[in-house]
């Protein structure tokens, strides 16, 4: 039987996905007296700041760091730090900084990326591991219903799932929206990434912080788990593929994955490998973000598109897109 969870009480928002932007989001409405409901289909929040554990080891396995391009995320980090979930993990050189960033620190999840995740959700209501299936509007509030036979509403609604997930749902809910955010929409092309969690024979030859990255070749960056402080008793490193690797091999078998990736790998680190898992990311990273922080679909009532595809690029990108589309969503109660 169907459970009808109700929060058509106004005011009231439904936020689709518990990533970044939907947490950043929940928390900013929950602060100022709104009822939040967050819905994923994940088991866990958090979205590509992720973090995997296999036999011994313990990885991040999606995002691995983030910086910042502003005085208000610069702001954001530092109550992360404060709150023991953040830390800085390296600094680049500053001949090599791009302008575009106000600091050289790139910073992670203390102890491991999803601590930051987890705690954004801590107090908030979500309900994780069941998909949004369709979503339509009815008496002024938006409702969804999901594959478990559940059924939602609220008086608001934000989405934040990569855009061609959220494109996906509202054809199926046959939603119809403007030409041109519809256009705006289909033009943000996301990269893949094949990412391959290897347990070391022996400790890798990396740099001292436990990051490489590459300007040619099929590999992204290696990032040394151990050295990062998240396996800190087993030699693990995560393997980001580059997009175009990605894309031409995103149906290819694993063991051909893995040996192609591995063939790369195993001169550079110079230890063997005992154990591995693989995992692609669809949906890795935004090609060109849009220039808005997010996109107001409809007025009345309100329904919203957010997430890492807006604004700035990455973590920052998503957070700031979630906290506007909240502050939006406020000024349509007012």
């Amino acid at each position: 039987m169907a459970i009808d969870i109700s929060l058509e009480r106004e005011p009231s928002c439904l936020i689709v996905g518990a990533g970044i932007a939907g947490l950043m989001a929940a928390r900013e409405l929950s602060r100022k007296g709104i009822q939040v409901l967050v819905l994923d289909k994940a088991r866990g929040v958090g979205g590509r700041m992720a973090t995997r554990r296999f036999e011994d080891a313990v990885f991040d396995h999606g995002t691995q760091y983030f910086t910042s391009s502003s005085p208000w995320f610069q702001a954001r980090i530092a109550e992360w730090i404060d709150d023991g979930i953040t830390e800085e993990w390296f600094r680049i050189r500053t001949y090599e900084m791009d302008a575009r960033f106000v600091s050289a620190a790139r910073y992670r999840g203390k102890p491991a990326m999803t601590s930051i995740p987890k705690l954004l959700a801590t107090g908030l209501n979500v309900q994780a591991g069941d998909r949004v299936t369709r979503l339509w509007s009815e008496n002024n509030c938006w409702h969804v219903s999901t594959e478990q036979g559940l059924h939602h509403s609220a008086s608001t609604c934000i989405l934040t799932p990569p855009v061609p997930q959220t494109l996906e749902l509202l054809a199926a809910s046959e939603i119809e929206i403007e030409s041109s955010m519809e256009e705006a929409l289909m033009d943000l092309v996301y990269e893949p990434c094949l990412t391959l969690l290897a347990i070391c024979e022996a400790t890798p030859t990396l740099p001292e912080d436990g990051v490489l990255e590459f300007e040619r070749g099929n590999l992204r960056r290696i990032m040394d788990n151990q050295r990062k402080g998240i396996s800190p008793d087993v030699p693990a490193i995560t393997i980001h593929a580059t997009g175009a690797f990605s894309t031409i091999h995103f149906s290819t078998d694993d063991e051909t994955v893995v040996r192609l990736l591995l063939e790369e790998t195993l001169p550079i680190i110079r230890c063997g490998v005992r154990s591995w898992q693989l995992h692609r990311w669809r949906y890795s990273q935004i090609l060109t973000p849009h220039p808005a922080s997010f996109l107001q679909l409809y007025d009345r009532p309100t329904l919203a598109v957010a997430g890492d595809a807006f604004g700035v690029n990455g973590v920052e990108g998503a957070a700031r897109s979630g906290m506007e589309a909240a502050n939006m969503i406020l000024r349509s109660f007012s």
